[in-house]
């Protein structure tokens, strides 16, 4: 009877190892399981992530502006627009542009955007415009990202250019600097006028 007590309580002992052991393995994965999901929700959080938007700068300038809105710096920061858009620029300067762009790396810091032209008002009369393709690519020292951009130019929203608070400034400033060369030619005159009354005073 006692032997058949000791074989009995063996195999409850044997049969508990196995579950604490199995229970200990599931909690295990679990906890790394929990981790690595903390990682990735981290690594989301704190990464670049670089967005284009197309602008229209001072009522003639197109072009796409490369923003970093994560919250770590761009390293390496590939842009690259498909040939066959470049080929279908009309204007030399801004498909050379384009071209060196494509063979360039670059930095773009937290907050801090990148723009590149691409023509003037001459390319929005431009009929036969090709779709915007531009593949990115940047990093963050340790993973590399993708974007890709896409802009039909038949059906964008029409957007409109307008002043921005720095534009509004250089104005004012330039207004001013006016003003003050104004003031400028006629106190010199009132000089001018002062010395040759003086030079006749003393004659």
């Amino acid at each position: 009877m006692t032997e058949w007590a000791m074989v009995i309580l063996t195999v409850v002992y044997v049969i508990a190892t196995i579950l604490i052991c199995y229970f200990n393995y599931r909690s295990a994965n679990t906890s790394k399981e929990q981790a690595e999901e903390m990682k990735r929700q981290y690594d989301a959080e704190n990464r670049p992530y670089i967005t284009a938007e197309l602008i229209y700068e001072r009522r003639n300038f197109y072009g796409l502006r490369f923003a970093n809105h994560g919250k770590r710096i761009a390293n390496h920061v590939s842009i690259k627009f498909e040939n066959d858009f470049i080929d279908s620029l009309t204007e030399p300067a801004f498909k050379s542009l384009l071209k060196r762009e494509n063979d360039r790396k670059c930095i773009i810091g937290i907050g801090q955007h990148h723009d590149l032209y691409f023509g003037t008002n001459q390319f929005r009369d431009k009929h036969d415009k090709l779709p915007l393709c531009v593949h990115i690519t940047y990093s963050n020292g340790e993973k590399v990202y993708t974007e890709d951009i896409h802009i039909d130019f038949d059906t964008y929203a029409t957007f409109f250019s307008i002043d921005s608070y720095t534009d509004d400034l250089l104005k004012e400033i330039k207004t001013q600097g006016k003003e003050l060369k104004r003031i400028r030619e006629v106190l010199m005159q009132v000089v001018s006028e002062s010395n040759i009354k003086k030079e006749i005073e003393d004659k």
